[in-house]
């Protein structure tokens, strides 16, 4: 992405609060998955080329999709692209939340 992009992430109980990501850096943060396996992350992203709030980690989807190289489900990446988040696993792009252009849109993905 050329341009900044500004990204505001919460849980039910964590407000990360608000960032601006320049073009080439990066964002991240840690935390521990509950023992029932609801932990929910979502953030809101507003760029130039659009803006929308997507769920960014849910445990059911993501503790086994963000396996690192010890077997845990706890290193998971996402891009910031000009038409939308892209989510990876590796190098294969599995998920892609696409913009909306002029309203905030809450995407979910299951």
């Amino acid at each position: 992405m050329a341009s900044n992009v500004t990204i505001h992430c919460k849980s039910k109980n964590d407000d990360l609060g608000i960032h601006v990501i320049s073009s080439g850096q990066s964002y991240g943060w840690g935390f521990k998955v509950n023992f029932w396996q609801t932990t929910l992350f979502f953030c809101g992203f507003t760029t130039e080329k659009g803006r929308g709030v997507y769920d960014i980690y849910k445990a059911l989807r993501d503790n086994f999709r963000c396996l690192n190289d010890f077997g845990t489900g706890d290193i998971c990446f996402w891009d910031v692209k000009d038409d939308g988040v892209h989510g990876y696993v590796g190098v294969e792009n599995d998920i892609w939340f696409k913009w909306a252009m002029n309203r905030i849109v809450r995407q979910v993905n299951h």
